[in-house]
């Protein structure tokens, strides 16, 4: 028998610019919470259209249509608004910039304010290269002044790495991103008969993220292996970026491209890894992305889809349990051809993941904070 809609305790989750459907709002957080059927579920997020709904949530759009800076200060009247309709005993913010209104309004509203923190986003401002050092100043401050306000009571960190970086935001409870779903078993395999391979880059695409070595790796791959194919899939935040990256694929008839200014639906990315032979993380070794976890570890790993990933000894040690992939100097030219077809001889997954790559792992001690302030 399901618990009266009108005794569920209310929780509004909060974004700005993440889709209703993000990956970690809505698949993980709040679909382990309607798991529950105790909860009232609210969700505000960017929306491609005026209406759309999720089983079980009752959605608001923060952002309709493109983002824009002017769209990004009326979704904080947005976000608002939603709280003075929900009125949650439990606020879940996944972005820094509803903190300030949040935390005005908790002492009225009576409400468990928890700070989903998902970036370090003080640290990823040297990712992005478009900004001047004005507004590389002013984006920081504003970011402290969020992160610094009274009244949140827990802290949710998506990477280990952010109890040291971090180490003001406490108590909290590190939810890894890890794959919402189930493993696919696969046995051992290997491509060593293979003479054309798919590779698939997804997700954000950024500078940072060494899309273009990415692409030179590929160009050099696709000499040796006539008909491979590279795929990219995802989002592009910075338009002159998303030209340099249309000009690349120009070059090569082989590089498919499937990228837009707003996030892509993840089922796409999710479809995309199963189809792909190498998933590719050309990451730079930054300091804001050396020590993390990158979510499409965890989904390649779950979907049965070798990695190849930039040198990181954290990253490689984390594959190398499951022979799920290796390690490569994407900007190395020659020598990441023969570092990959010295790859290509080994045996892939000789050992399955376990559930230790899974959101369920961690879905346990997350409902117990959730219900510990109610």
């Amino acid at each position: 028998m399901g618990q009266n809609q009108a005794s569920k305790i209310p929780i509004l989750i909060a974004s700005s610019i993440k889709p209703l459907k993000d990956t970690r709002a809505w698949e993980k957080l709040g679909i382990s919470l309607r798991e529950t059927n105790r909860y009232d579920l609210n969700i505000i997020g960017f929306s491609k259209k005026k209406q759309e709904n999720l089983e079980g949530f009752k959605c608001f759009p923060s952002i309709i249509g493109k983002s824009t800076k002017w769209k990004r200060v009326l979704s904080q009247l947005r976000f608002l608004k939603t709280l003075l309709i929900v009125r949650p005993k439990i606020l879940v913010c996944c972005t820094y910039e509803y903190l300030i209104i949040a935390s005005v309004l908790k002492p009225f509203l009576s409400f468990k304010l928890i700070y989903d923190v998902q970036e370090n986003y003080l640290v990823n401002l040297d990712l992005n290269p478009s900004l001047s050092p004005f507004q590389k100043s002013r984006a920081s401050q504003i970011i402290r002044k969020s992160e610094s306000v009274t009244g949140i009571d827990f802290y949710f960190l998506a990477e280990e790495c952010y109890t040291l970086e971090m180490p003001e935001k406490k108590p909290n409870l590190i939810l890894e991103n890890k794959f919402a779903g189930k493993i696919r078993l696969k046995t051992a395999s290997d491509y060593s008969q293979k003479k054309d391979f798919r590779f698939l880059i997804s997700g954000t695409i950024t500078p940072a993220f060494g899309i273009l070595d990415g692409i030179h790796f590929f160009n050099s791959i696709s000499e040796k292996y006539p008909g491979s194919t590279l795929r990219i899939v995802g989002h592009v935040p910075l338009k002159n970026f998303q030209k340099t990256i249309e000009s690349e694929a120009k070059k090569n008839p082989f590089i498919r491209l499937q990228i837009d200014s707003n996030p892509v639906e993840h089922a796409l990315i999710l479809e995309e890894i199963t189809k792909a032979d190498f998933t590719l993380l050309p990451y730079q070794n930054l300091p804001a992305i050396k020590d993390k976890m990158p979510t499409k570890l965890f989904e390649s790993l779950a979907l049965g889809t070798p990695v190849l990933v930039s040198k990181n000894e954290k990253w490689e040690s984390f594959l190398s349990q499951y022979q799920a992939g290796f390690g490569i100097d994407f900007s190395s030219g020659e020598d990441a051809v023969l570092t990959f077809e010295q790859i290509l001889q080994k045996q892939f997954f000789i050992k399955s993941p376990d559930q230790e790559i899974l959101w369920s792992s961690q879905e346990k001690e997350f409902l117990q904070v959730i219900s510990s302030l109610h």
